[in-house]
């Protein structure tokens, strides 16, 4: 049974949609009279639609509407709207919202327009959550590369021996390569001077990694010190000249 929240403010007009969505066997989970009060209802039922006007007092429909799909409170989200509005139309489409419906809501008008916004929304879920499988598959794959260069320089054998080394070590301890590969990549990272400063560099100063190892790089010709003092001496806020303290 689909699960509904009916959002406007005018009760009239909430109990008449309502009775209609009872009467074709929908659930509604619950009733909002501004956008505001919507969004939160949202956090705590997490409907399968949300059925809203655009014009509210306070929290006005398609500001809700977008903090609602944006935070993935809802499946999707159907307006209501008391004319056909061109600029709003295409404002709603940019926001991701899965149709609309012009009052007075009709039964007749109503169900078609909701099938076609579950439908749609069902589609963008599936294609949401292949690009998301897709994406942390390509991460993994970055992780394990960047554990396998890792413990090949570390342990002085070839990459592919050092890719035996952390299958054989991921059964053994019967987890994922890429849960392996991220401590070992982690671990690395916190032993390697270069790369904490680096971090600090972009979380203080807000550096991109490139400038920020240009920075490293940087001081250490200006010092005659290793990359990896000159990080040491950021850390320790001994480059006082440039405020990196």
């Amino acid at each position: 049974m689909r699960r509904i929240i009916v959002v406007d403010d005018e009760p009239i007009v909430r109990m008449d949609l309502t009775g209609m969505l009872t009467a074709e066997g929908l659930d509604v989970v619950g009733e909002a009279r501004d956008g505001f009060d919507a969004v939160a209802l949202c956090r705590t039922a997490h409907p399968d639609v949300v059925l809203m006007d655009v014009r509210m007092p306070v929290f006005d429909g398609l500001a809700a509407a977008e903090t609602i799909l944006m935070e993935r409170l809802a499946g999707c989200v159907v307006l209501l709207t008391a004319y056909s509005d061109q600029e709003m139309i295409e404002r709603a489409a940019q926001i991701g919202v899965s149709g609309y419906l012009v009052k007075p809501v009709t039964q007749q008008s109503l169900m078609p327009t909701l099938r076609v916004a579950w439908a749609q929304s069902e589609r963008l879920r599936a294609s949401r959550a292949e690009a998301e499988q897709a994406a942390r598959r390509l991460q993994n794959e970055r992780t394990i590369r960047a554990a396998q260069a890792m413990l090949a320089a570390r342990e002085g054998m070839s990459e592919s021996e050092a890719y035996r080394l952390l299958r054989r070590m991921s059964m053994d301890k019967r987890v994922s390569m890429a849960v392996l590969a991220e401590a070992i990549v982690e671990q690395e990272q916190r032993d390697d001077p270069v790369a904490r400063c680096k971090a600090m560099l972009m979380r203080t100063h807000g550096m991109a990694e490139e400038k920020a190892f240009a920075r490293i790089d940087q001081l250490a010709r200006q010092l005659g010190l290793s990359r990896a003092d000159a990080a040491l001496s950021i850390l320790a806020g001994e480059d006082g000249e440039n405020g990196t303290r």
